[in-house]
């Protein structure tokens, strides 16, 4: 049996869900011995409810991801524990790529559609560069967001590579 963990894509925010019966506590035990183990280039804790593992503060960069695995007992089969986890980036890096795009499609939207009745009725309007520059923001905030995940890429495997040596001990399914 291959005992990796198959994350469906390594793109955008990856994730994974695993079933095992193992129990929460043997989970937390085991985060935490991992965590100690790799602690020369990983940090992070588990609780009752969820893990946090990022890297160190001197390896961490502005792009470096973090792994969030969450554990609750199976609805259907209460003696297995489902497993999710999703490795992403920093809240307030997500936060900020969000507000750019909303930014850029409010301002198509509103800006754009009064530039473009103004433009109707008038013959002319100022108004209407705001639609190249709108496009031009959401065009340098993905651009931007690649160059992220390119340079996080080694980090992405770090934490990949974390994921599997956790798993490797303990029966799982998917």
């Amino acid at each position: 049996m291959d005992n990796k963990i198959r994350i469906k894509s390594l793109r955008s925010r990856p994730r994974f869900k695993v079933y095992t019966k193992a129990s929460k506590e043997e989970l937390i035990t085991l985060i935490q011995k991992h965590l100690q183990i790799s602690s020369h280039t990983i940090g992070g804790y588990a609780n009752k409810e969820f893990a946090m593992v990022r890297l160190r503060k001197e390896k961490d960069k502005y792009w470096a991801p973090q792994l969030q695995i969450r554990w609750e007992e199976d609805e259907d089969n209460p003696e297995n524990i489902v497993v999710r986890g999703i490795i992403g980036p920093k809240p307030n890096i997500w936060t900020m790529f969000m507000f750019f795009y909303g930014l850029s499609g409010a301002l198509i939207i509103t800006l754009g559609s009064y530039a473009v009745s103004e433009y109707y009725v008038t013959g002319s309007s100022y108004w209407i560069w705001c639609i190249p520059f709108a496009i031009l923001l959401a065009l340098a905030t993905y651009v931007s967001a690649k160059i992220g995940q390119n340079i996080a890429k080694e980090h992405l495997s770090i934490l990949n590579n974390f994921v599997n040596d956790i798993f490797h001990d303990v029966e799982f399914y998917e």
